[in-house]
């Protein structure tokens, strides 16, 4: 549970309110339009809900390819502009606002990809709404890294994102741990909460 407090913290930045309700309102949409575009029946409503669920387990691995290979790119790459560049500011000022991606980068990219599932219909729907949702979790998360450190939901993947912030060749996973482990770059086990 988020305490009012821990809330007040998470939504403190303009950025990260107007990023927290985009995906939100987004991920609602989502979820409704393809609700409305699926039978009621219980036999059609649980494939959606298991599309769902795999949208969100995608996203962990979407989030670690793009945070290892996309957002770690020198800053004078060519593509550095579709997120490295704000990622690498990031890396130099971890607690500076925004720690939110921009949303100039990020809806694009959603609302192609929403655009492409409903035209291919309910199942895809679900699946990119559960990617939203993962993506939602993620920037969540990533914020409460920075701005909770002693009241973290989960201080685990808040030490390993800490951890790569001091060694960024290894934890490139906010949602989950489980692609740094399946690509090996779990680096050694993050063992202790931050202290300010």
């Amino acid at each position: 549970m988020v305490s009012r407090s821990r809330l007040s913290r998470l939504i403190d930045a303009p950025p990260h309110r107007r990023c927290f309700g985009a995906l939100a309102i987004l991920e609602v949409a989502l979820v409704v339009l393809a609700l409305a575009s699926t039978p009621l029946a219980p036999a059609a409503l649980a494939p959606a809900g298991l599309a769902w669920i795999g949208g969100v387990a995608g996203w962990t691995l979407v989030e670690y390819l793009l945070h290892r290979f996309a957002f770690h790119l020198p800053r004078a790459h060519p593509l550095s502009r579709l997120g490295a560049r704000q990622h690498l500011d990031h890396h130099d000022a971890p607690d500076r606002p925004p720690i939110t991606k921009p949303l100039h980068l990020t809806l694009p990219a959603i609302g192609v990809a929403s655009t492409a599932a409903w035209l291919v219909g309910p199942i895809a729907l679900a699946v990119v709404s559960g990617l939203v949702g993962g993506y939602l979790a993620y920037e969540l998360l990533h914020v409460a890294a920075h701005v909770l450190p002693e009241d973290h939901p989960f201080p685990a993947l808040q030490r390993g994102h800490l951890a790569h912030h001091r060694d960024a060749r290894a934890w490139f996973g906010i949602t989950s741990p489980v692609w740094d482990h399946v690509m090996g770059t779990a680096g050694p086990p993050p063992c202790h909460r931050p202290r300010r």
